[in-house]
C-alpha cells in the first residue's frame, strides 16, 4: 500500500515510515498540512495517517478535505495524550481509527492489520433491491477466523442499497463487525486473553489455531442475526463462551474514560452505532445502526 504520513513530529515521522516500509508499504512523509493536501490530490494514495494538530491544515480538516474528494480511503487520526475528546470526535467524523501519542509499536500493528483490511478485504458486488423493504438472514458458522471478512461482506452487501449507510461508510462498517465477529471467536468461544493479542500476537495466532481442533472449543459455533430494513441495520452475534461482565464497561462516549478502555474495537463499535446491548450471560452482543435522514 501507499501510505501518507503526516506530523509535525520528525520522530514519529521516522518512526511510522520505518514501521510501514518494514511492513512492505510506500510511504510519503510530510509535516505540512497543506502539503499533505497536495500530496493526496496528486499521489496514489491508499491510506493516510495524520496528527490531529499541524501548520497550516490540521488533521480535521484534511479529513474533511479527504471526505469532500468523495475518498474511501482509511485515515487513522494521531492525537496528542492529553486531547482524548479529539480522538472522540475523529472517530465521530468518519475515521476509521486513531492513535495516541506516544505510539507503541503493538497498538500500531493493529491500527495497520485494520487499515489493510479496509483498503483489501471487504469486496462485493452490490445489486439493485428497489422494491425490498427488509431482509432477514441468519447464519451459523464455525471459528475459522481467517474467513471473516468474506463473512462481513456478506452481511453489509445490501445496506447501501437499503438506504442505511453512504457507499464511503460501508468500510467503517465492515472493520467493527470483524471486530465484533473475532472477539466472539477468539475471547468467547476459543477463551483466549486479550492481553496476549497486545503482548504477543503470534503467539495468540498459533493458540487460536490449535485450539480450533480441540475440544471442546472445536464444536462452538457463532450464530449470526442479520435484520435490515430501509430504517435501520440490526446485527446479533452470539458466540459459546462463558460470556463477560459487560456491566462493567466504562461510558465510551466520555473523554476521560478513552485511556481507561482497552478495547479499542469495543470502543470503536459503540461509538460508530446507535444501540449496542448484551444479553445477561454477555455471549451475545446486538448492535442497530439507524438510517440518518437529511
Amino acid at each position: 500500500m501507499n501510505f501518507l504520513v503526516a506530523d509535525d513530529s520528525v520522530e514519529v515521522l521516522e518512526f511510522l515510515k520505518k514501521f510501514l516500509e518494514k511492513e512492505g508499504h510506500s510511504v510519503r512523509c510530510t509535516g505540512d498540512g497543506e502539503e499533505a493536501l497536495q500530496i493526496f490530490r496528486g499521489e496514489e494514495i491508499d491510506a493516510i495517517f495524520c496528527a490531529l494538530t499541524l501548520p497550516k491544515l490540521g488533521g480535521l480538516e484534511l479529513l474533511q478535505e479527504v471526505k469532500s474528494a468523495n475518498s474511501r480511503r482509511p485515515f487513522v487520526m494521531i492525537c496528542p495524550q492529553n486531547d482524548t475528546e479529539s480522538a472522540l470526535n475523529a472517530l465521530q467524523l468518519g475515521v476509521c481509527d486513531f492513535l495516541i501519542k506516544s505510539i507503541q509499536p503493538i497498538e500500531l500493528q493493529r491500527t495497520l492489520d485494520r487499515v489493510v483490511s479496509l483498503n483489501e478485504g471487504f469486496h462485493s458486488n452490490a445489486y439493485a433491491m428497489d422494491h425490498l423493504l427488509q431482509e432477514s438472514r441468519t447464519l451459523e458458522i464455525g471459528n475459522d477466523f481467517e474467513d471473516v471478512n468474506r463473512i462481513v461482506a456478506f452481511m453489509t452487501q445490501d445496506l447501501p442499497s437499503f438506504g442505511i449507510l453512504e457507499q464511503s461508510q460501508l468500510f467503517r462498517m465492515n472493520v467493527l463487525l470483524k471486530e465484533a465477529l473475532e472477539n466472539a471467536i477468539f475471547h468467547g468461544n476459543l477463551e483466549l486473553n486479550p492481553e496476549m493479542r497486545r503482548e504477543n500476537p503470534i503467539l495468540f495466532y498459533e493458540t487460536a489455531k490449535r485450539k480450533m481442533d480441540i475440544d471442546p472449543y472445536d464444536n462452538r459455533k457463532l450464530l449470526l442475526q442479520i435484520d435490515i430494513s430501509r430504517n435501520s441495520a440490526k446485527y446479533l452475534v452470539r458466540d459459546e463462551g462463558k460470556g463477560f461482565a459487560h456491566s462493567d464497561i466504562l461510558d465510551p462516549k466520555d473523554p476521560e474514560n478513552l485511556p481507561r478502555i482497552k478495547g479499542r474495537g469495543l470502543l470503536m463499535i459503540m461509538n460508530f452505532m446507535d444501540e449496542v446491548f448484551w444479553n445477561d450471560r454477555g455471549n451475545e452482543m446486538t448492535m442497530v445502526r439507524y438510517r440518518k435522514r437529511n
